[in-house]
């Protein structure tokens, strides 16, 4: 046997033991299994270290922390383990046997003394064994565990830091909020007292208005209070003319034709009063927060009514369309409902009424007559008409019906509606001013917008009315 044989024998054999050598008890495996993270134990070693150091469970070579008690045997690592103790065991043997044959020690040891006095520690007691080897590893476990150690207490002094830093917060968030709290109310007393000043102002515009009014009123009033008096007067001088009347008097009739003639022609007038748009201040933008998607609900529609693919928009279309007469639809009114039923909430849309010289838009009972063209009953309807006649544009409501007259036309109406407080308003949108305002009510039965385009009048009102994307 070569130098080279002598010398690496020992060193091959330590290294097959290392390999199927398990960590924990440091002999050879035993049943060995192998863990998720690829280390291989003796499945009572593995099970025993386990139980010993509870949860969480992690390798005991690498420290990995493992997500469940997952492992598989290793029947080939087994059976490597088995070869190579008996491997071990043939050459120990073979060892002694020369030994015991007087054969020099220089010329057949497999192994040199140092070598051998390994190998024969080796085969000593598995107690002395593994406590030598139990020693080694109990230093690598110290290591490892003043590693964690280590790493435990940096990430303490990371949490206490960030626990410390919400401790402040903690503070530090009621103290903003409360002043933010402080700088609403301040800022909100701001509006109101900005407000308040704004309906100051309405009011004395609409107290100068009135006063303004009135006194139109009363000198038209003194007007015709004399235009009355001197028409009485005529009057029971031409009722005397006529009861004494004789040739001589001709010239007396033809006096007083002259003068009647002069009060025939003053015609009375009515005074015409006007009040400022009752604009509010921001008005828009609160009504803008109830807004509801309102779109048409064709079996009402009346036949002659064109209503728009998306249900947004209606005109009258001039013929009568081959629609069912079903018990919903307005046969006699150019009337269409909003498919939306109202039965609590607030809601708001506007409706587009353009250039139109007749119109109507408002809320209704869902329960309203559809048949014949008959008053709706007070309570019923709570409708916005528009109308335009010549130079004149009047809005009136109903029920019951009553008119005012306005300066401009209104292109675009807002309607708002309080179903639990009772309360339904129009809007003119483009000057963000209050067309009228119902007394409160009380609803008992579901709601439902409604809407007239209203006949042509002599090719003019063809127009469409509108529901306004808000």
């Amino acid at each position: 046997m070569s130098i080279q044989e002598k010398t690496s024998t020992p060193d091959l054999m330590e290294s097959l033991r290392e390999e199927l050598t398990c960590f924990i008890c440091l002999d050879y495996f035993n049943s060995p299994v192998t863990t998720e993270c690829g280390h291989s134990f003796c499945l009572m070693c593995l099970l025993k270290s386990w139980e010993e150091h509870n949860t969480p469970l992690s390798c005991p070579e690498c420290w990995r922390t493992l997500g469940a008690p997952h492992f598989q045997a290793n029947e080939r690592l087994g059976r490597l383990a088995s070869i190579g103790r008996q491997l071990r065991s043939q050459v120990l043997q073979g060892e002694d046997e020369q030994s015991s044959c007087g054969r020099t020690p220089g010329a057949s040891r497999v192994f040199s003394d140092d070598e051998q006095s390994v190998i024969n520690f080796s085969t000593q007691s598995h107690g002395i064994n593994r406590a030598y080897f139990s020693s080694e590893a109990e230093e690598q476990h110290k290591e490892k565990l003043q590693d964690v150690l280590s790493l435990l207490r940096k990430k303490k002094k990371e949490a206490q830091a960030i626990l410390n830093h919400e401790k402040e917060r903690v503070m530090l968030c009621k103290e903003e909020t409360k002043t933010c709290k402080q700088v609403v109310v301040s800022e909100y007393m701001k509006m109101h007292q900005f407000l308040k000043e704004e309906e100051q102002l309405q009011l004395q515009l609409l107290e100068k208005e009135e006063k303004a009014n009135l006194k139109k009123l009363r000198e038209n009033e003194i007007h015709l209070t004399k235009q009355v008096r001197r028409l009485s007067k005529m009057i029971g001088q031409i009722e005397f003319t006529c009861q004494n009347l004789t040739l001589e008097s001709f010239e007396e009739v033809r006096g007083a034709m002259d003068r009647c003639e002069l009060l025939l022609l003053q015609c009375p007038e009515t005074t015409i009063t006007e009040l400022s748009l009752c604009r509010i201040t921001g008005m828009r933008d609160m009504l803008r927060k109830f807004s509801t998607d309102v779109t048409l609900d064709p079996a009402t529609a009346n036949a002659y009514l064109v209503l728009s693919d998306d249900l947004k928009s209606v005109r009258y279309g001039g013929t009568r369309q081959q629609l069912p007469d079903n018990p919903e639809r307005f046969d006699q009114s150019a009337t269409v409902l909003g498919a939306q039923i109202f039965t609590c909430g607030r809601h708001y849309w506007e409706v587009e009424v353009g250039n139109k010289t007749e119109w109507e838009v408002g809320i209704c009972k869902d329960s309203v007559i559809r048949k014949g063209n008959l008053p709706k009953p007070p309570g019923d309807l709570f409708s916005l008409i528009g109308l335009k006649i010549g130079d004149d544009y009047s809005l009136w409501v109903s029920s019951p019906l009553k008119g005012q007259h306005v300066r401009e036309p209104v292109h675009k109406v807002g309607v708002f509606l309080d179903y639990e407080s009772g309360h339904i308003a129009f809007y003119n949108v483009t000057d963000e001013s209050l067309i009228y305002s119902f007394p409160s009510n009380s609803f008992h039965e579901a709601l439902r917008p409604i809407f007239s385009p209203c006949l042509p009048n002599e090719g003019t009102n063809t127009d469409p009315l509108i529901i306004c994307h808000i």
